[in-house]
């Protein structure tokens, strides 16, 4: 007896309810994490109106511990919406809010054509939106896009753009300029995979690191990643993070995760290697997983870190109950000796996909969508860490 209150107690601790975010009226979709200079996370998502999207934050205030009212942001009615691509946010440190997302295009040259847009708030005005790129002919491909704070104040970017080799396309960077919106933009790598998202932190000692997935010649499309130690004036050539020789001739719509733990970078990603599929979270430079989820059940890997030397994971898992099945958010969180805990963390109840997470300071933060019959919302919900 004495035994299963203590369990009930440390569970208690551990999990916290799970809060709607989002309006039960509208079909929700696209959590994203962005982080305000203070450190408060401010969650991002979708929401359908008919066959509009509509965009919407929320703040996390550290004083109260809790979500303050939800905002509406500006945001063009066709907007994209698919997972790898969402609309999404970031903070310059003078609190410029730059908002990033795709606009289809279909041409007759290619149905995935279109143009990556961006606007900047100052002040709770929105300038109108603009392309981050230059090239703004019809029938080309500017998509898949990464927005994340810099260490001088500003914003860099991420993106896929055209097609400059035999396959595939191009990533590319640009960042913003004081009081100016984002400028020219530099070829990184001339061939990566066609439809991943990518991933990329910056810290104070000039170190901005960047991960995607690649494609190479015979068609692998394994993970790369790409270094600058100047505060991005030079970036080092790509290199393939850890070799699962995956070949799909098809665009795997999964990209990777990247972290700074106590130990240096972490990875974590999705394969459907022959020799391994499932999640893979690693060090870099070290051959042997942190983790291994094997098998295609497993989807959707996201990490943070924390102060505290603690590295998260959180994912989806499809499971099966009788003819049901579901999606079920799952966590594990890596302590500063490396021991792993474990917990599902979803209403079995609820189809769950697409996790996020971030710190607040206090706990883990959790973002996701949950389907229960014909309701589609956006939950988050605190995960506190359980000393080991």
């Amino acid at each position: 007896m004495k035994i299963s209150m203590l369990l009930i107690l440390v569970l208690s601790v551990y999990l916290t309810h799970a809060q709607q975010v989002s309006d039960a009226k509208r079909v929700a979709m696209d959590p994203s994490f962005a982080i305000k200079k203070d450190g408060s996370p401010v969650l991002s998502w979708v929401e359908k109106h008919g066959d509009s999207a509509l965009f919407f934050r929320k703040v996390w205030s550290k004083a109260s511990q809790s979500w303050l009212a939800s905002e509406a942001i500006p945001i063009h009615p066709k907007a994209s919406t698919h997972a790898e691509g969402m609309p999404k946010l970031a903070y310059k440190s003078d609190g410029t809010c730059i908002l990033l997302y795709e606009l289809n295009k279909p041409s007759e040259k290619s149905r995935f054509s279109g143009d990556l847009y961006y606007a900047m708030e100052n002040q709770g005005k929105w300038t109108k939106a603009q392309t981050i790129h230059q090239d703004t002919i019809a029938g080309l491909s500017h998509s898949f896009g990464k927005i994340f704070p810099l260490p001088n104040g500003q914003i860099g970017a991420l993106w896929l753009d055209v097609k400059l080799g035999p396959k595939g396309r191009t990533l590319v960077y640009a960042e913003t300029d004081n009081n100016q919106g984002f400028g020219s933009m530099r070829v990184l790598d001339k061939q990566t995979c066609e439809c991943c998202r990518i991933d990329a932190i910056a810290d104070e000692q000039g170190n901005m690191d960047i991960i995607y997935r690649d494609l190479n010649n015979i068609g692998e499309r394994d993970m790369a990643y790409i270094h600058s130690s100047d505060f991005g004036k030079t970036f080092s050539e790509p290199i393939t993070w850890v070799e699962d020789h995956w070949q799909v001739n098809a665009c795997p719509h999964a990209g990777p995760s990247l972290a700074r733990g106590p130990k240096g970078l972490e990875a974590a990603w999705y394969t459907g290697a022959s020799s391994g599929s499932g999640i893979k979270w690693s060090y870099q430079n070290k051959k042997e997983m942190i983790l291994h989820l094997k098998g295609d059940k497993y989807r959707q890997a996201q990490l943070a870190s924390n102060p505290k030397g603690e590295v998260a994971l959180v994912y989806a898992q499809i499971k099966q109950d009788g003819e049901r099945y579901y999606k079920q958010i799952g966590i594990y969180v890596k302590d500063i000796s490396g021991k792993l805990r474990h917990e599902l963390v979803s209403d079995p109840l609820s189809d769950c996909s697409y996790p996020v997470i971030t710190w607040n300071g206090k706990a883990w933060l959790l973002a996701y969508e949950s389907w229960k019959g014909e309701e589609r919302v956006i939950v988050s919900k605190e995960i506190f860490s359980i000393k080991y």
